[in-house]
């Protein structure tokens, strides 16, 4: 659409749109004539946390024609939905995000809506969204302590209650000002910062800046303090590429805290972005230092610079403008009411002698002198009305040792046993401990890892290990360490060497053995214990005596005089093979028993007969020999009673080979 007026008395007609003329205006409006939507909420406004003091926000998006926005709030779920109006905490209240500035705890649990209007839309509401303000937590330096009993500890509250300040400079003198092409030396533009306050925290540190670059992958952009460290903004983006050569940055801002990549990024950057902390020697005139913003901050006020060059050919950049914005908070900190438990008697002073009681008004500040343990507790409003919670810092009071002795002071143990030293003290809480050893008398001393409790187990203990000796530190926290003035021997026995031996090791029926065991150290009384063929068997003393029944291998165990235990050889007794045949007791009054040798080298089985004086068979009873069996075996008969009294003849015949053998038995 064209409008023209023209000073004159001819009027302009239709026909006159291009026509001349001396004196007058001409404006042209693009009409755009689109297609009429309603309006529809695609994301309605998220519930949020924010602590006492912070800024919150809320955000619709909708899609629709020509539409407008208001917001709601009502002070509960409940609650009566009352329109939002810009001013005091609120502002953006006709647009899609709502802005709460400085919110207090008493807007803790509003809810907040969007409405929405269009040329093809009525009134719609979103969704509701809730605000939790929490409260702010105290930080107290330190969290907790532990101090020894008559010491003072100071308490301090670190929380800034100072309201955040953005400082913001901007170049002039200089501007606009040309990257020279392909030159790594590069070119500077400064920046003076004045009138900040020493002591400041510092929470952010942005760069903003406007260029013309027709190809920004050859880029390379520095930041350099008034304290020489330089970091690294912009390292040739995207490998060089430049997002494939798209041109120029407006209003491009480069803070500390952002965490968004400038790679990648589309023209012409209007965003905030984290820098590329590249370390490099280029531009030659800014070579970077660092790669952390932190070393740049201890040097506020001074020339800020920056330091750019092009790494490439063909390309021209012109910086038009740039400003650095440091935003800080005075380092004004919140005082708290502060409370004690046991809250009798008074440890809280104001003073760091402990010697002007603490009453309790509002103090950055406390010294505490307790005598036992305390909790302290502390809480805050700020100036704009945010309540604290409470903060509890533990104060942990330790006693000095007075007393520190190692028992017993001697042990003695056997090798390959254990003991154990104790410590025992007097005074001293909360401890700990820290044994050590000496091996050579006591001269010099060596901790020993890992013993750390109040006693010292020694296991495995070898022969090298005697006359070792030990003491124990002890550290009551803060109080100090004490070693002990006594200290534990160790004394250790060596086990005793033990022997069996015995004059015959193979018997025949009637013959009888005597074991007997020796030792050094000498054995206790009654220090033996004997095993056959491994089971227990009677006997206390260094002796045993042993017959044809009791064939096997035998071992003695000692207890030493000092204590230790050790075991003997193992001593075997056999049997003595032999082609007699034994018959005893003989005479007899009627009970005998026979016995003849067996080798266990195969199975046999015997038939024993008895026959009298006439020949005729009295008695006869059949045995079998196996692998096992006794190489001489009982064979048990009785002809006492009615049995006639003489002479008998005792026949053993083996019915696998046919040999047998014979005896005379006589019963009285």
């Amino acid at each position: 659409m064209r409008v023209r007026v023209r000073f004159g008395t001819t009027l302009f007609t239709a026909a006159n749109a291009c026509l001349g003329y001396a004196f007058g205006e001409t404006e042209d409006y693009n009409v755009n004539i689109q297609p009429c939507v309603t309006g529809v909420f695609t994301t309605p406004p998220a519930s949020t946390s924010v602590t006492c003091g912070n800024n919150a926000t809320f955000s619709v998006a909708a899609t629709g024609s020509l539409l407008t926005y208001s917001w709601q709030y009502r002070t509960s779920a409940t609650g009566v939905w009352l329109d939002v109006a810009n001013g005091g905490i609120f502002s953006g209240a006709t647009t899609s995000t709502l802005t709460l500035t400085g919110v207090s705890g008493a807007y803790n649990g509003y809810q907040f809506r969007a409405l929405m209007r269009g040329g093809c839309t009525a009134v719609d509401f979103s969704t509701a969204a809730t605000l939790t303000v929490n409260p702010i937590v105290p930080v107290v330096n330190p969290a907790s302590a532990t101090i020894c009993v008559g010491s003072v500890q100071a308490l301090s509250l670190t929380n800034s209650v100072s309201a955040p300040v953005t400082g913001v400079f901007a170049a002039s003198a200089g501007l606009p000002l040309t990257v020279t092409d392909n030159n790594t030396t590069g070119v500077t533009s400064a920046v003076a910062v004045s009138g900040i306050p020493a002591g400041v925290v510092v929470t952010n540190v942005a760069i903003k800046f406007n260029m013309t670059h027709t190809w920004v992958g050859d880029l390379v952009m520095n930041l350099k303090a008034p304290n020489g460290q330089t970091i690294n903004l912009i390292a040739a983006l995207d490998g060089g590429t430049g997002s494939n050569s798209t041109a120029n940055f407006t209003n491009t801002v480069i803070d500390s805290l952002s965490t968004r990549a400038l790679s990648g990024a589309p023209a012409p950057r209007t965003n905030t972005f984290r820098a590329d902390k590249f370390t490099a020697t280029i531009p030659t005139v800014t070579p970077t230092t660092t790669n952390s913003w932190l070393p740049l901050l201890s040097t506020l006020n001074g020339n800020w610079t920056l330091g750019m060059c092009d790494i490439g050919a063909g390309d021209i950049g012109v910086l038009t403008s740039w400003e650095i914005q440091i935003s800080y908070v005075a380092p004004v900190f919140a005082q708290g009411v502060w409370t004690a438990s046991p809250s009798s008697p008074n440890s809280m002073f104001t003073d760091a002698a402990a010697t002007v009681p603490y009453t309790g008004t509002p103090a950055t500040t406390i010294y505490v002198k307790p005598a036992v343990s305390t909790n302290y507790s502390v809480q805050f409003t700020t100036p704009g009305g945010c309540t604290s919670s409470v903060a509890t810092i533990p104060v942990t009071v330790s006693q000095p040792v007075a007393g520190l002795n190692v028992t017993p002071a001697t042990r003695a143990v056997c090798v390959g046993g254990s003991t154990s030293f104790s410590a025992t003290t007097t005074g001293g809480s909360p401890l700990t401990y820290q044994w050590a050893m000496s091996t050579d008398g006591g001269t010099t001393y060596t901790n020993i890892t890992g013993a750390t409790s109040a006693t010292l187990s020694l296991t495995n203990i070898t022969q090298a290990m005697n006359g070792r000796k030990y003491r124990v530190t002890a550290t009551a926290g803060p109080c100090g360490a004490v070693t002990s003035t006594s200290v534990g021997t160790l004394t250790v026995n060596s086990l005793p060497v033990v022997t069996i031996a015995a004059p015959m090791v193979k018997l025949t029926p009637g013959r009888t053995t005597t074991i007997t065991g020796s030792s050094n150290p000498p054995a206790a009384a009654n220090g033996y214990s004997w095993t056959l063929n491994g089971a227990g068997i009677a006997g206390t003393g260094n002796s045993q005596t042993v017959n044809i029944n009791q064939l096997g291998t035998y071992q003695a165990t000692v207890t030493d005089v000092n204590g230790c235990v050790n075991k003997s050889n193992a001593l075997t007794i056999t049997a003595e093979g032999s082609d007699r045949l034994w018959i005893y007791p003989n005479p007899t009054a009627g009970a005998f028993q026979v016995r003849l040798y067996y080798s266990g080298e195969r199975a046999e089985k015997r038939v024993v007969t008895l026959y009298n004086s006439i020949g005729q068979a009295v008695d006869s009873k059949e045995f079998v020999l196996v692998a096992g069996t006794p190489a001489y075996l009982q064979m048990n008969f009785d002809l006492g009673g009615a049995t006639a009294k003489g002479p008998y003849v005792v026949k053993v015949a083996n019915l696998y080979n046919g040999r047998v053998v014979s005896g005379i038995v006589m019963v009285q």
